[in-house]
């Protein structure tokens, strides 16, 4: 975990101070294999936080939900197997996460793409 520590500590300082938006995954390593991006949102289910993954294939959606813990081990093997490209949106700051070919992670912070939070809407399972 240690590659994508400043990632978690943003996703976790995001989450602390309620500024968490949304994640994204894109940028696949191999188009051939269907999947072309990943959408994280949180949701809060009887006060407890669960982050609703969103698998975005050519033909359709596959959904899935995480805990804290869970969701930060299911980014990192999507970055390390899957994906080139992470953008953790907050309120306060837009994180872009690069792989690159050789499994090296590069930093960019921009400026916030988001002035609101998303809107809440039911979870898909």
């Amino acid at each position: 975990m240690s590659e994508f520590k400043v990632l978690f500590e943003t996703l976790q300082r995001s989450l602390t101070n309620d500024e968490f938006v949304k994640l994204t995954l894109s940028k696949p390593m191999r188009k051939s294999e269907g999947l072309l991006n990943v959408y994280v949102r949180l949701f809060k289910v009887d006060d407890k936080s669960i982050f609703e993954l969103k698998y975005r294939h050519a033909e359709d959606n596959e959904f899935k939900q995480f805990s804290l813990e869970e969701v930060m081990s299911e980014i990192e093997k999507l970055l390390m197997e899957t994906f080139r490209t992470a953008t953790l949106f907050t309120l306060s700051e837009d994180l872009i996460v690069l792989v690159s070919k050789n499994k090296l992670v590069s930093y960019r912070d921009n400026a916030p793409s988001f002035r609101n939070k998303l809107p809440e809407i039911p979870l898909q399972s």
